[in-house]
């Protein structure tokens, strides 16, 4: 096996054990919010959460994204990329004071103080978590999530079930929880070694926001493809729906992991091979070994939505239920625009990635606006599922004239259309319908097993040698 296989596996290992921990945590997050706060109250510390993920982008200009493509290139001057990123950022902090400072004059929303603090502490918290991604601390990076998860943990039991603080006690855990990363990695990475306001370069500047600016329309209009359905549905059909909504959005977060996992570890891979005399077959292969994993992932996760949900979703929170499969469909269709999006990133060629994204996020809010009112959450979850399809299709297709990778038509199609059964059974209530799918998901493993053997036997061996 090559070594920058065993590279991407031992990175895929580390960020896998870091999300895996990570998302334990956040599994014992659901219950407790679901018993300690209504649905409402759940509903409006999600949305205000969701708008700073929303926000914060702009607030250092994504200089994130650049930050960490420019570090991880071997003759790069860490120092003045560093420096350079967080000086943009730096910059920026009284422009954003002063936007919250408006917005709370104009809207009056309660909540502007901790939406702001957020933005900021999210900012710093990325620049620096991406930069010691991209000098090779993985460790670091996946270690961070858990600390900050368990911090949440702790916090939103303090604040919510000791003191009953509700929305602010919600919001004042996700602060503490951001601050301690950020503290975190700073220490971690000891990033101070690389800060120096004479190692600011205006054309280094310039070189990463022409990268990364095109990345701030792309996470804005990804984040109306990812969140736009819990706006649609609040405006559409309430608060406690979309309480319900938003809690069954949570299950996929299971996919989520494995495709933020593989993103993490694709993006050095991608970007160190990029110009490999044989990326083609490298990238093909990391392409079959990640989509399949992804289906027999999600294949397996739809087909135990029943029993998940009546461990995760407490109370009245379990109808939400019906939503969770096809909001897995959507999860795992999104691992397939994640691995076309990082080509680009690895091509340092991001305009046709915001194009994809743009055209998915049109397509989500209209569609998703149109079906709420006729069917109602139903309406964002298929616009969600479409929008995904969409934009995976374009990115494949545009991504050719990049680097044109060997796609296992067939395997794919049995394996998409496998899980839309799977949704159909569970989400409408068909007798059997958890023994079937289970079922169809082991077939479907052993099947996936005997197509890629030769693909498993490689792996293997790489696994006994390396041991």
């Amino acid at each position: 096996m090559k070594k920058s296989y065993k590279a991407l596996v031992s990175d895929a290992a580390v960020f896998a054990a870091g999300n895996m921990l990570t998302k334990l945590i956040q599994f014992l997050l659901l219950p407790m919010y679901t018993a300690l706060l209504t649905t409402e109250q759940y509903g409006i510390g999600e949305l205000v959460n969701n708008t700073a993920e929303l926000l914060y982008p702009l607030c250092c200009l994504g200089v994130y994204e650049g930050v960490f493509r420019f570090s991880i290139d071997r003759d790069s001057d860490n120092k003045a990329v560093f420096s350079t990123g967080i000086s943009i950022a730096l910059f920026l902090l009284p422009v954003v004071a002063a936007a919250g400072i408006f917005g709370y004059s104009f809207t009056g929303f309660d909540y502007t103080g901790q939406l702001v603090i957020l933005c900021f502490i999210t900012s710093f918290k990325v620049i620096c978590l991406q930069f010691s991604k991209g000098i090779g601390k993985t460790r670091l990076y996946a270690s961070s999530g858990v600390l900050g998860a368990l911090t949440l943990f702790c916090a939103g039991y303090l604040f919510l079930g000791v003191f009953g603080m509700g929305v602010n006690g919600y919001l004042l855990a996700l602060i503490l929880s951001q601050g301690i990363q950020l503290l975190l990695v700073i220490f971690g990475a000891k990033v101070w070694r690389f800060a120096s306001m004479g190692a600011f370069s205006k054309p280094l500047a310039r070189d990463l926001l022409r990268y990364s600016l095109p990345m701030i329309p792309n996470a804005l209009a990804w984040w109306f493809v990812n969140l736009s359905g819990r706006y649609i549905v609040m405006f559409s059909q309430g608060a406690d729906v979309a309480g319900l909504y938003t809690a069954a959005s949570k299950l996929p977060a299971v996919m989520n992991m494995v495709v933020t996992i593989f993103q993490q570890s694709w993006q050095i891979f991608s970007a160190r091979e990029y110009d490999a005399s044989d990326s083609r077959s490298s990238f093909g292969t990391v392409f079959k070994v990640f989509t399949a994993f992804l289906l027999c992932a999600g294949s397996l996760v739809i087909a135990l939505t029943v029993p998940l949900s009546r461990i995760m979703l407490s109370g009245d929170f379990f109808a939400a239920y019906v939503f969770v499969p096809f909001l897995m469909l959507s999860s795992v269709i999104s691992g397939y625009s994640t691995y076309f999006g990082t080509l680009y990133n690895a091509a340092k060629s991001n305009g046709m990635i915001f194009v994809t994204t743009m055209v998915g996020a049109f397509v989500n809010v209209v569609l998703g606006a149109l079906l709420s009112f006729a069917i109602g959450a139903w309406g964002p979850i298929i616009a969600g599922v479409v929008a995904y399809v969409l934009i995976s299709l374009m990115r494949a297709y545009d991504t050719k004239r990049l680097i044109n990778i060997d796609v296992d038509i067939p395997y794919q199609i049995i394996g998409l259309g496998l899980l839309l059964v799977e949704c159909v059974l569970i989400s409408f209530g068909f007798a059997f319908a958890t023994l079937v799918s289970v079922v169809c998901s082991l077939l479907f493993m052993l099947f996936t097993l005997y197509r890629y053997r030769r693909i498993a036997k490689t792996l293997l061996k790489s696994l006994k040698v390396g041991h």
